[in-house]
């Protein structure tokens, strides 16, 4: 699959994402079902900050968003507070932004050469093409989490 493509995937996904967003409430948001170990909004957080982490961080390019942001929600991070309507605005507004951004950066060719990286899974990240490619999959792997946790609301 080409990187077009794949981007063009990113955007459905991170569309379906401010619908479900768009309708729940905030205490929805912020619950964490019994049987998960996260809620709606740190999921929607988490995607932002990996795709951060596998371009820009992979890329040696400072991030499009707040560090401490990344780290909040990064790989092995669970909810630490109940997060409030400004903070889903922001996500909802970090969605689009990051995903032009991105693009964006993508056709000014800013990612000439990534920091070779294996996945949990086995997958060799080398190049922005295939960062882009488990991106996409592991938002994808979030959506079906969102989803879940909907069910449980």
């Amino acid at each position: 699959m080409s990187l077009k493509a794949n981007l063009k995937i990113t955007l459905q996904n991170r569309k379906a994402l401010k619908r479900i967003l768009d309708s729940v409430t905030v205490e929805q948001i912020n619950t964490i079902p019994a049987g998960f170990n996260n809620n709606i909004i740190w999921n929607c957080a988490h995607i932002i900050s990996v795709q951060q982490m596998l371009t820009y961080g992979l890329g040696n390019l400072p991030f499009t968003v707040d560090k401490a942001m990344v780290m909040e929600f990064g790989p092995g991070t669970k909810p630490v507070k109940l997060y409030d309507e400004t903070f889903i605005i922001s996500i909802k507004t970090l969605l689009f932004q990051t995903y032009e951004q991105l693009e964006s950066d993508i056709a000014e060719m800013k990612f000439k050469a990534l920091n070779p990286f294996v996945t949990l899974l086995n997958f060799e990240i080398a190049d922005i093409a295939s960062a882009i490619a488990f991106n996409q999959y592991h938002e994808a792997l979030h959506m079906g989490h969102i989803l879940n946790i909907r069910r449980f609301l």
